[in-house]
């Protein structure tokens, strides 16, 4: 019983020092450093790129490779691909002569009623007017400005310039511009002739499309279309 009792006491004489606790702080320290090699971070080089530098080609027509590259672009344009045929012999049979549905209404004009005559009062002597006659100055003659017609042509019609521009309609009243969609002919006449947007008159109207179809334009080979536009003015006063 006492031989059991004996590993129950402390032994004073007994050295601290093991080697097995060595052994285990050097494993532990050896295992550290291992961990940190392989699970390491490793942070990537920053590193600024310059924007690259602009670069323009020019194709050469006269270049055999520049030249097909050039072709095929052509043949592949979307727009021509996509773009619906325009025949230009189906406008006269889609399209009706344009008449304004007010050419053959007549206004009717409302009998002017006579003004009732005034009551005028006996003038007192005390008014403004005889106390203090003021003179007035003579109204002078308003100069009359001329403003002459003018012909404008859109910029589709910049190769069919006029060859011969006759003198230009005018007309004493106040009118819109008279705007016509045309088309001409290779010959330069035209040949096609709609009203687009009317002045209000209609013999203005007759008048621009009848001076437009004496116009002779420059010949092309092929037909022409464009917009023309007149605007009104009034007759050159000689007597001035």
């Amino acid at each position: 019983m006492l031989v059991h009792e004996h590993r129950f006491i402390f032994n004073w004489h007994r050295s601290s020092w093991d080697y097995r606790l060595a052994f285990f702080i050097g494993l532990a320290l050896f295992g550290h450093v291992l961990c940190f090699y392989v699970f390491h971070i490793v942070y990537p080089r920053t590193t600024s790129l310059l924007p690259p530098s602009a670069q323009i080609t020019v194709l050469n027509p006269n270049n055999l490779r520049d030249k097909s590259f050039l072709s095929w672009i052509e043949m592949n344009d979307p727009t021509q691909v996509s773009a619906p045929r325009f025949n230009s012999t189906l406008v006269p049979q889609l399209i009706p002569p344009y008449e304004p549905i007010f050419s053959t209404l007549s206004p009717e004009l409302i009998p002017s009623l006579p003004s009732p005559p005034q009551e005028q009062g006996v003038p007192s002597i005390f008014s403004a007017e005889s106390l203090l006659p003021m003179r007035t100055r003579p109204v002078e003659a308003a100069n009359q400005q001329f403003f002459p017609s003018r012909l404008d042509i859109s910029s589709t019609l910049d190769k069919r310039t006029p060859a011969s521009l006759p003198p230009l309609p005018t007309t004493t009243l106040l009118s819109e511009p008279t705007s016509m969609f045309i088309g001409v002919s290779p010959e330069g006449n035209t040949n096609f002739v709609f009203l687009r947007q009317s002045s209000g008159n209609h013999d203005l109207d007759q008048k621009a499309e009848q001076f437009i179809h004496t116009v002779k334009f420059l010949p092309h080979p092929v037909q022409s279309w464009g917009v023309v536009t007149f605007r009104w003015g009034g007759p050159k006063n000689d007597s001035r």
